[in-house]
């Protein structure tokens, strides 16, 4: 189930996170049930599932595009350099966003258009300019993949996952649970205080519906 319901019908709501446009945050099944193999790792990414692009609140384009000269300067020659390509046309309304509304990174022949031909984001890469780990411009559900919010329910992200055991999809039988493959994914989308709820929850879920291996 991805409805932010349990076997059981009762809704799985956080509350004590740091995503304020959502204020109870409903849980999906398969963030609780979902298993991988052992030698699964996000540390293993190909960065094959950033050919889609990735949706952005209107409000982080600005600030891509406000810091345009900066992120050319990270781009390789095959890039498309020309920021007014570097969006979708249309924009979308959303309650998932911050400011609900939303529009696409566009995805070239490459993958999307701030991908370089290592794989490495160069919107990554401008923000670390200032020190590692200054995410600042890499956006939100890039940091957060293959966590996601979807019609305000934090969920897995299975829809667009490639042939890609090695680092994020889902085995059955598999001996780890989200917790040990995007704890740091976890940590970011809720803060602290939201990753520890999720904890309590996910004992209480499993608790009710011992996995079977």
């Amino acid at each position: 189930m991805a409805n932010g319901h349990s076997p059981d019908n009762t809704p799985k709501v956080i509350r004590n996170h740091r995503i304020p446009h959502i204020p109870e945050l409903r849980v999906a099944d398969n963030l609780f049930h979902s298993r991988f193999s052992p030698s699964c790792a996000m540390a293993k990414c190909p960065s094959s599932c950033c050919k889609f692009g990735v949706y952005v609140d209107i409000s982080h384009r600005d600030e891509i595009l406000a810091n345009q000269d900066r992120i050319r300067n990270q781009m390789d020659d095959r890039q498309e350099h020309d920021e007014h390509q570097w969006f979708e046309d249309k924009i979308y309304d959303d309650t998932d966003f911050p400011s609900g509304r939303a529009i696409g990174t566009r995805a070239m022949w490459y993958g999307c258009v701030f991908l370089d031909a290592a794989g490495k984001c160069v919107l990554q890469k401008t923000s670390d300019e200032n020190g590692p780990g200054q995410d600042s411009l890499k956006p939100f559900y890039c940091i957060a993949y293959p966590i996601t919010i979807h019609q305000g329910v934090l969920m897995y992200d299975e829809e667009n996952f490639l042939n890609s055991p090695e680092c994020c999809r889902p085995t059955p039988g598999g001996t780890q649970n989200v917790l040990d493959i995007c704890e740091k994914e976890l940590l970011f989308v809720l803060g602290a205080d939201g990753l520890q709820e999720f904890r309590n929850l996910m004992k209480i879920e499993l608790s009710r519906r011992p996995e079977q291996h």
